[in-house]
């Protein structure tokens, strides 16, 4: 009986202990004081709600590891940075235990938090690494962390590690080449700075991963690795898609590239799909059918940058000797990126190449160089960074333009004159 009363009471006092702990003010306590910069004070605090509400709220784990990280980012020794690293992992498999469905990725952060604080244990950063990308691939979206595990398989392949074949690295690249490209088209190309610096950092990535295995990765060799695989692969839009674009640039030549982007433009008609058939038939020397199916992926895509860049490359590429078409499809360049600076280069240019064709007089031969200089000028203001490739350029221009004696002496100082033959341009000069 006294052991009964006993256990109740301990039961009771537990029980009141809980409900005194008001987990909600006492989150906001800490909170206050951590934007106070009372680093201590609000550790202490935060350091109860951990212990008393571990399933109380998923923001006690990640303003949980912001205190610990100004915690070890003032550490003033090794020592105390590690032990305090080491707490940031306890914390990640306490947030994973208590809220499994939003924290799949949780073993990928913490090898990166080692890894971001200069905790070198290499065998450690890369088992976690393997397990994480195993059990939750698709939900990390860290570029470094996509690269650092690549970074670490293809440094084991390096090393002679029997458990790796040459194979294994190419499935891998295969893996990350397409997280890669699934985040790039999920943030597409924008002007917001946050996910334009997003999309650098997936690209920079991309960009590395492959200068890794560039040794591996010849046209032969892929050739062979997608050959092998796509009989098990032949209805999986991501493998195709990412072996696509591994192929697609020096190795777009190769029949598995047709093959396989005829593959993906059946499953599914895509701007993505279209592009890589323009590709391929390009490759073939198919320019007319090349020509349809980059129209097709310009007027699929949904986001005008890219739009744009489909247009430049058919205006400055494949329509470069049909002048008409080349300007039309700068200015459908312009139109979706008004900030293309270097389509604007490059109309200037073609003005000026045709300045002798298109001009029946002397005069109209240098109001084009005139209207060439105008167009170049454009560039420099929709897009500063070419401010002084248009200046050079405008500069060139006006060895052959119209001076300011010429116009006045021609009488044509306030009007204009119409330039036909391709260009069909009317050119406005100033007044005196």
């Amino acid at each position: 009986m006294k052991a009964i009363i006993f256990i109740l009471s301990v039961l009771f006092i537990t029980n009141s202990n809980a409900q005194k702990f008001d987990c909600t003010s006492k989150t906001t306590e800490y909170q206050e004081l951590f934007k106070e910069k009372k680093i201590s004070e609000s550790f202490d605090v935060w350091s109860d709600v951990r212990k008393n509400c571990p399933k109380e709220n998923e923001v006690v784990y990640t303003d949980g590891i912001q205190i610990l990280q100004y915690k070890i980012d003032n550490a003033t020794s090794a020592e105390e940075k590690e032990k305090l690293v080491r707490d940031v992992l306890k914390l990640y498999d306490q947030f994973n235990k208590n809220f499994p469905l939003t924290t799949p990725d949780f073993e990928v952060n913490k090898a990166m938090t080692l890894v971001n604080n200069k905790i070198d244990t290499k065998e450690e950063i890369f088992n976690l690494l393997d397990s994480g990308f195993a059990k939750a691939s698709k939900n990390v979206t860290d570029a470094n962390a996509i690269y650092t595990y690549f970074s670490l398989y293809c440094e084991r392949f390096n090393s002679d590690d029997k458990k790796i074949t040459a194979n294994d690295v190419l499935e891998k690249y295969t893996l990350v080449n397409s997280l890669l490209n699934q985040l790039q088209a999920s943030k597409p190309d924008s002007n917001d700075s946050e996910q334009a610096k997003q999309n650098s950092d997936y690209k920079t990535a991309q960009r590395a991963i492959a200068k890794l295995i560039k040794d591996l990765a010849t046209c032969e060799n892929l050739e062979a690795f997608y050959t092998k695989n796509y009989a098990d692969n032949q209805e999986n839009v991501e493998w195709i898609t990412s072996a696509l674009i591994s192929l697609s640039g020096k190795c777009s030549a190769k029949s598995i590239f047709i093959t396989l982007a005829e593959k993906l433009y059946s499953i599914k008609v895509s701007s993505q799909s279209a592009n890589f058939m323009a590709l391929a038939n390009l490759k073939q020397r198919k320019f007319s059918e090349a020509i349809t199916f980059y129209n097709e992926s310009a007027e699929l895509q949904t986001n005008p940058l890219e739009k744009a860049k489909i247009y430049y490359t058919l205006a400055t590429g494949l329509l470069t000797n049909n002048l008409p078409k080349s300007k039309e499809y700068l200015n459908k360049a312009l139109t979706a990126d008004p900030k293309m600076g270097k389509a604007y280069l490059f109309l200037a240019q073609l003005y000026g190449n045709s300045a002798n064709d298109c001009g029946k007089t002397d005069f109209e031969k240098k109001a084009v160089f005139y209207l060439a200089i105008q167009t170049a000028q454009k560039a420099g203001i929709s897009e500063p960074r070419l401010k002084p490739t248009s200046d050079k350029m405008a500069k060139d221009f006006e060895t052959k333009s119209l001076t300011t004696d010429e116009i006045s002496k021609a009488k044509m100082n306030g009007k204009s004159v119409k330039i036909s033959c391709w260009i069909n341009e009317t050119i406005t000069f100033p007044a005196k």
